[in-house]
């Protein structure tokens, strides 16, 4: 369930992306395949992102078993809503109530780390996103019109893969992290492997277009080569943060560089207050997040 409404919650900040420059069909594609491998490829990363870095592996199966579920129930209802949500905001807010209701020690390095990350990250996409869109910019000047579409559409196709293949990396092998703590059983373990990502590419499946259309129209509007900047951003950050093991909010990341892109050129196509709600709403989602799992803990 909650690799299912993962793949339905961030399905649209991949497909949506890409799906008003090709058929939605193939963008879909492309955002599974990307997930699979990325997944399957380089999951293992995650695999101490949460458990054994921000709190003790020692958290009482009850306890995790709290903080899974509050973080599939709030992600559940906020998809169900339509708001892009952060898995991370879910699951570390989820995590670090759980640990105050156990009794169990949270690492404050860490979780400075996370949170800093959250702050950071969203302007340094930003940022990048500008000057890759500069860039690309002065590069298509001396091309024909019907190159630069078509050069736009397959380097897209290519960064949309690339930011796939992050987010599998990323986000579904943190979920991994968490179905493998208890069994090492290599059997077991591929088992758990292939139902999360099957539940997460069912998610995609079913409600990505949703998704795809609360981002690409109430959000931010891009054109091709700003849409090709803002991703290319959103994946090189994700791409450095999973290699330093730290979960990444996928939304922050990709909407900074949406942020970022649309901002680059007058008239700006940026929705500034969608935006100042959504930044609200991750703070909010973050405690509420924690209290509910704290609560609930206590309660079991």
């Amino acid at each position: 369930m909650f690799a299912f409404v993962f793949g339905w919650n961030n399905s649209g900040l991949t497909t949506g992306n890409l799906s008003n420059l090709v058929t939605y069909n193939l963008a879909l594609c492309v955002s599974i395949a990307g997930v699979f491998i990325g997944f399957f490829v380089a999951g293992q990363s995650m695999s101490g992102s949460i458990l054994g870095k921000l709190v003790s592996r020692s958290l009482p199966t009850t306890g995790l078993f709290s903080a899974i579920l509050i973080s599939t129930i709030v992600l559940f209802l906020l998809t169900i809503l339509k708001l892009p949500v952060s898995l991370s905001n879910c699951t570390v807010g989820a995590f670090v109530g759980v640990a105050l209701a156990t009794g169990t020690a949270v690492k404050a390095s860490s979780l400075i780390e996370i949170v800093g990350s959250w702050l950071i990250v969203p302007f340094v996409c930003a940022i990048l996103s500008f000057l890759i869109y500069g860039l690309a910019v002065n590069l298509e000047k001396s091309r024909s019109l019907a190159s630069i579409v078509r050069a736009n559409r397959i380097f897209l196709v290519i960064v949309v893969f690339f930011l796939s293949f992050m987010l599998g990396a990323n986000n579904l092998g943190l979920i991994q992290s968490f179905a493998v703590v208890g069994t090492h059983n290599p059997v077991v373990l591929a088992l758990f492997e292939l139902f999360i990502f099957g539940f997460a590419a069912l998610g995609v499946i079913l409600f990505g277009r949703t998704m795809a259309q609360v981002i690409s129209e109430k959000i931010v509007g891009l054109s091709q080569i700003k849409t090709f900047a803002a991703v290319l951003a959103a994946a090189i950050v994700i791409l450095v943060l999973t290699i330093s093991s730290i979960p990444v909010s996928l939304t922050q990341v990709i909407i900074g560089g949406m942020v970022g892109a649309g901002v680059s050129r007058r008239p700006w196509s940026v929705n500034s207050r969608e935006i100042g709600e959504l930044i609200t709403g991750w703070a909010l989602i973050t405690i509420i997040s924690a209290g509910l799992a704290f609560l609930l803990t206590r309660a079991v």
